[in-house]
């Protein structure tokens, strides 16, 4: 949706100071909502002698107060900017013969107001977003006061293109709408929250550092360790993210009404995400922390963990008993295991013990030979008649 307003027509030759610096004639603007875009043109002006080369100075007055001019002058006779619609926004436009542009002060008689769609008090009220994790834009804000109970609104968002969030969830005057925005790269954004009539006065919001909206998850504490009056402390973190910094909030759980105490940390590598704190012995205590990038927003705080001197201690010694108690009771079973084995499974005889054994009963068992004369004499052997020996 574009609305455009011819504002005046400057007639040629208005106020001139000393016809070196004067408001230019024909000026006309036009405003394009969703892009939050102010386009202004005019006539160009001659320079009155050949030492005068014209230039343009243009500035914006949002509120009453003078607060974007442009940085360098202007050769041509036109200027875009982008406006926070919404607001009081006046501009002014004066040409001068040096090239840098010194002119004199701005007289309200020479501004131009920027006349704005719909009517007074219908826009959005509390716009705000949330970049969650740099991952996912979040947007909330409230119905106008004079705008009525069922008027629909429309968001726009511009980084280079624009482009139309479309899942807007309403409950009662509140309205949300998120989109991806997983974009390394990137310092400015320009939302844009209308209507679907020309009745709903449109709001715009740029932010030119983007990164003050980032909004990081909260940590999680992995592990809280208690020695003494020391604290070692073991947290989650975001990925890929450089230059964060760390707030550990300690709590006196005997005495809550006890200001809880606040460690700062920073850190600026990947891998640092561990603290040492010093404490109070002998004392229960809570921690929770929370991360914020440099310029962007606090988290929401952690899960409180309770530190208990007694458990810690008790927790150490676990750690020592625990292994102690697994290894005894297995070099107990190895070795009961090896008298069972030998009862379940007997032992194997050896072949070569069996043959030995066997040749040495047999060599027992033959009688002894007898010699005479060095000479063997062999037991008498009888043969009967049939052939058979006694």
């Amino acid at each position: 949706m574009e609305a455009a307003w011819l504002l005046r027509l400057a007639v040629a030759g208005a106020v001139v100071r000393g016809s070196l610096s004067a408001q230019p004639p024909n000026v006309t603007y036009i405003v394009q909502e969703e892009r939050c875009d102010l386009s202004v043109n005019w006539l160009h002006v001659e320079s009155p002698n050949s030492s005068c080369t014209r230039h343009y100075k243009v500035a914006l007055r949002v509120n009453g107060n003078w607060i974007k001019l442009s940085e360098n002058c202007l050769s041509n006779p036109s200027w875009t900017t982008e406006i926070s619609l919404g607001e009081k926004i006046d501009f002014g436009v004066q040409t001068a013969c040096d090239k840098d542009c010194q002119v004199p002060p701005w007289n309200d008689n020479e501004t131009f107001p920027v006349v704005q769609n719909g009517i007074a008090g219908t826009g959005a009220r509390n716009l705000t977003c949330i970049w969650w994790n740099r991952k996912y834009m979040e947007c909330s804000w409230l119905s106008g006061e004079n705008a009525s109970p069922d008027s629909p609104y429309t968001m726009f968002y511009k980084h280079g293109s624009v482009q139309q969030c479309k899942n807007i969830t309403r409950n009662g005057s509140l309205f949300q709408c998120g989109f991806d925005f997983a974009i390394q790269h990137v310092e400015n954004i320009v939302i844009s929250v209308g209507g679907n009539s020309s009745n709903i006065q449109p709001v715009c919001l740029i932010w030119d550092e983007i990164s003050r909206l980032v909004k990081l998850h909260p940590p999680r504490i992995e592990y809280l360790l208690k020695k003494s009056s020391e604290v070692f402390l073991n947290w989650t973190k975001p990925s890929g993210l450089y230059n964060l910094f760390y707030e550990v909030e300690i709590t006196n759980e005997q005495d809550r009404n006890e200001k809880p105490q606040l460690k700062c940390f920073e850190s600026r590598n990947l891998q640092d995400n561990t603290a040492r704190i010093d404490v109070e012995p002998d004392v229960q205590q809570s921690f929770r922390i929370r991360v914020k990038t440099e310029d962007g927003l606090w988290s929401d705080w952690s899960e409180m963990k309770v530190s208990n001197p007694r458990a810690s201690t008790l927790y150490l010694l676990l750690i020592i008993l625990i292994p102690l108690c697994v290894a005894l009771p297995l070099v107990i079973l190895l070795i009961y295991m090896k008298r069972i084995k030998r009862l379940i499974l007997p032992k194997i005889p050896d072949p070569e013990q069996i043959l030995k054994s066997m040749f040495q009963e047999q060599s027992e068992l033959q009688p002894p030979h007898e010699t005479v004369n060095n000479e063997e004499i062999h037991p008498l052997t009888i043969v009967d008649p049939a052939g058979k020996e006694k």
